[in-house]
């Protein structure tokens, strides 16, 4: 059976990773500018608000002249501490799938998973996962597994492909506390809410 990992927040610590780039010396002309929007909290719809995907543009620009580069490996230290045994228990199952600019998205998996694991991944780039499933050939409505942070996107999934099982992942230090506050409609019906990937089936 597949299993879609989603990358960011659930196999990748982004947040962290984000607080980082202010330090990188490509990112130092619009360093404040990335603190500014770190400051306030993601929402949990897939189109950014204008100021964050300004941002992002500007890191997207230096990772595609050259001056944002990491070496295979180094951003490993981004990853939550249960994916590197869990891909590697997966094997071809394992199949990841990321929201954004591929050029983002692929310098921080092929430099994360670069000593980890060699696995599939897919770029949907500004689609959303349901969108880009629908037209992927690899995918034709069987059952699977699909693992992802957003709302959002587990709802558009939900919706198109009525045999997924679906799962929301909360990261992070308040996960339980997030976990007991959520509407308990989640977890009865449409997904199940796990703090790790541990406790997938």
């Amino acid at each position: 059976m597949i299993y879609f990992l989603d990358f960011d927040r659930t196999l990748f610590d982004t947040d962290a990773y984000n607080a980082s780039l202010a330090d990188e010396p490509a990112c130092a002309p619009f360093r404040e500018d990335i603190l500014r929007v770190l400051a306030h909290k993601r929402d949990d719809t897939l189109t950014p608000p204008a100021e964050r995907a300004r941002v992002w543009e500007l890191v997207s620009q230096v990772i595609k002249s050259g001056a944002l580069t990491f070496s295979p490996g180094h951003l490993e230290r981004f990853l939550y501490p249960d994916v590197a045994e869990m891909l590697r228990s997966l094997g071809n199952e394992a199949v990841i799938i990321t929201y954004g600019e591929e050029g983002r998205q692929r310098l921080k998996i092929e430099s994360a998973l670069a000593n980890v694991v060699r696995v599939t991944v897919l770029y949907t780039g500004e689609q959303s996962k349901a969108e880009y499933l629908s037209s992927w050939p690899g995918y034709y409505g069987q059952e699977a597994v699909v693992v992802d942070d957003r709302t959002a996107e587990l709802e558009a999934l939900a919706e198109k492909f009525p045999k997924l099982k679906l799962f929301k992942i909360v990261r992070g230090t308040h996960a339980a506390r997030a976990i007991e506050g959520m509407p308990t409609f989640e977890n009865e019906g449409r997904w199940k809410t796990v703090r790790s990937l541990a406790e997938l089936p």
